[in-house]
């Protein structure tokens, strides 16, 4: 009976604003809505891993979750993965690229399958890490606030999210060793004149144009020590984001940590809040009429803040990317614009402030679609059908 099976759900390290928490209660909720007895544990590097994890293992479990997990990289005192402690699939949900959680992706656990937010990071494990069961795509779900969105006047555009100088994660690539920093130039060089190429395709390009070729194996830990590069395309087109709208004059809001070392090319068109718990950022961008989404980090992929956008009837403007464009539709769930050419976003958002029956369109529709397709409940049906 599919009421006796148990689904375990971790939430094993802290993530910024709590998200990992967050979405480990959400997930745990949609299998309990679908007629599992679902159990969460959670726990932090200060707790007492054997009174935590011992009292798990050996327990049937229909499925085990985890995000950005801890667990991979524990391991029992004589050597055996925790993970080949617990019974059942270990499914690790990862909320950025693959190459960051490299040490927890040769784990050598025997049960370890990953989730990823884009196609072509899902390619990247699927090429070198093959010793995980399965590999799938994912986008993460959202959820409608509390407050249903008692919205203010379409006067300006919201940004949640954290933010760092671009210049100051670029110290760290200058002070890295050769050949490093020459490869982590390289790939950032070609990712800002295309936004929409993957970090692992520049990396190979470099490779190619270099006449070198580097193992499977060598080629992810090379990409590990490059993480730099990521970290910089994130900031520099969240600044370059922000300044193509404030200097058309458009009024930016942005909510998160670190904003208050951006300088806008015009602070009275400008405000910084104080970041808010994830739980609580729903209730934010509900509260708004438009929101924006800059993320080139995931070319391959949709951001759980569009989806957050589209369940609180929040337009919102993206960057468009292959996924984006093939699983949602322009002018009625999105506002794509190009970050090859930011005055597309200035247009984009513009438009949405001035037409208030396209802005009411998207709202609509992209509630529509959220409900549809993109709940917790939805994700939880389907990683349910990778086990049918």
């Amino acid at each position: 009976m599919q009421g006796t099976e148990k689904i375990l759900v971790f939430c094993s390290r802290e993530i910024c604003y709590c998200s990992g928490n967050f979405f480990a209660h959400r997930l745990a909720d949609a299998f309990e809505q679908l007629g599992f007895d679902t159990e969460v544990c959670e726990f932090t590097r200060e707790d007492d891993f054997d009174a935590v994890l011992t009292p798990l293992f050996g327990k049937p479990y229909r499925a085990i979750f985890d995000f950005n997990s801890l667990l991979p990289r524990l391991a029992a005192e004589d050597g055996t993965p925790v993970l080949d402690l617990l019974d059942g699939p270990f499914y690790d949900y990862i909320l950025d690229h693959p190459l960051f959680h490299y040490n927890c992706l040769v784990s050598g656990a025997k049960n370890f399958h990953a989730i990823v937010l884009d196609e072509g990071q899902a390619a990247y494990v699927r090429r070198f890490h093959p010793q995980l069961k399965t590999v799938h795509m994912l986008p993460l779900g959202a959820v409608e606030a509390v407050s249903h969105g008692r919205k203010g006047a379409a006067r300006g555009v919201l940004f949640s999210g954290t933010y760092d100088s671009p210049d100051k994660v670029y110290e760290i690539v200058k002070a890295s060793p050769e050949p490093i920093r020459s490869m982590t130039k390289s790939i950032i060089d070609q990712r800002l004149s295309e936004p929409n190429l993957p970090m692992e395709e520049a990396f190979s390009r470099y490779l190619e144009r270099e006449g070198l070729s580097l193992p499977d194996s060598q080629f992810a830990l090379m990409m590990n020590a490059m993480y730099p590069a990521d970290a910089y395309i994130r900031d520099y087109f969240r600044t370059a984001a922000l300044d193509a709208l404030l200097r058309r004059g458009i009024p930016v809001t942005a909510v998160g940590t670190g904003w208050e070392k951006y300088r806008p090319c015009r602070s009275d068109c400008f405000v910084r809040e104080k970041g808010v718990s994830f739980e609580l950022s729903f209730e934010r961008i509900a509260r708004e009429q438009v929101l924006l989404d800059v993320s080139p980090i995931f070319n391959r992929g949709i951001h759980d803040r569009i989806l957050a956008g589209m369940a609180n009837r929040t337009a919102v403007l993206t960057d468009e990317n292959p996924c984006r464009s093939a699983r949602l539709s322009a002018r009625r769930d999105v506002m794509f614009y190009s970050l090859k050419d930011l005055t597309t976003l200035a247009d984009a958002a513009e438009e949405l402030l001035t037409d208030s029956a396209l802005l009411e369109l998207i709202q609509e529709h992209a509630y529509e679609t959220f409900r549809a397709n993109h709940t917790w409940r939805s994700r939880a049906e389907e990683i349910l059908s990778w086990q049918a």
